[in-house]
């Protein structure tokens, strides 16, 4: 069942010497869900359609967003407006944010049952057929992690790049002693070198996260990127951008990442 959800904002409105205050409704998307039979739970949806969606007959992508809570909803609603994007938009919420975006458990990030494997699998085999069965896409997909849930895009992209057309992750990557895992993965992920043909990679990192200190994050993704380059080469899209003026998950850089996928679109 869909129902309306409301952002209440609370507006103080201060004239003269007189205070008063006014609740202001506005309409940011549906609730729905879906049952996973993966996860065995119901999974909660927020989906934000384009102002004309009901008025027309038009198909749109969808932009899958993680941690996605109001505040990632209304960071996806603010950066598709600002560029002038038109997106079904399906934000997430988390249940387990590290059960579900985490393939392993290490000293570095200690997860007690880490199944990255299995969300993966629910969005690709349930949440995607439910989404492009109700919802008129174009079957045009971005999905957008930030944090943890942008390294569960690198993942996602490793592991099945046939999922999305474009992948966004803004402080994403992995500490070093996670290279044992995600090396590998990278290796078997580009022998097959054609499934990644056409597909747009975007990542970001601040040079001042508080929570990579040492710089293993991104040396490693400066690593990974060498390997982007010398076993991928044009057949992909991809740029990584770092921040010199913001700490974890620097604030342009959802809007940065959006950017380059709509332009790589054109």
């Amino acid at each position: 069942m869909r129902n309306y959800l409301l952002l209440f904002v609370f507006i103080g409105l201060i004239k003269t010497s007189i205070g008063f205050s006014q609740d202001v409704n506005i309409k940011i998307g549906v609730k729905d869900s879906i049952q996973s039979k993966i996860l065995n739970e119901n999974r909660q949806l927020i989906i934000n359609i384009p102002r004309d969606y009901e008025t027309s007959t038009k198909t749109y992508p969808v932009l899958y967003v993680l941690d996605g809570n109001v505040s990632g909803l209304l960071d996806a609603i603010e950066a598709t407006h600002e560029l002038g994007a038109e997106f079904i938009i399906v934000a997430i919420p988390n249940t387990d944010r590290d059960r579900d975006m985490m393939p392993i458990s290490t000293p570095t990030y200690t997860v007690e049952n880490p199944e990255a494997k299995k969300f993966l699998s629910f969005i690709g085999d349930e949440l995607i057929p439910y989404i492009e069965k109700n919802y008129r896409s174009n079957d045009k997909r971005t999905i957008r992690g930030r944090s943890l849930s942008g390294l569960f895009v690198m993942y996602a992209f490793l592991e099945k790049p046939e999922l999305f057309d474009n992948y966004i992750g803004n402080s994403a990557g992995w500490y070093a002693d996670m290279n044992y895992y995600f090396g590998p993965l990278t290796d078997k992920a580009f022998k097959n070198k054609d499934q990644f043909i056409g597909k747009t990679l975007f990542i970001a990192n601040s040079l001042n996260d508080p929570f990579d200190p040492k710089k293993e994050v991104h040396n490693g993704i400066l690593e990974f990127s060498n390997k982007v380059k010398s076993e991928l080469g044009e057949r992909l899209s991809y740029k990584y951008v770092t921040y010199d003026n913001y700490g974890h998950v620097p604030f342009p850089s959802f809007y940065d990442g959006l950017k380059f996928v709509l332009t790589n679109e054109k």
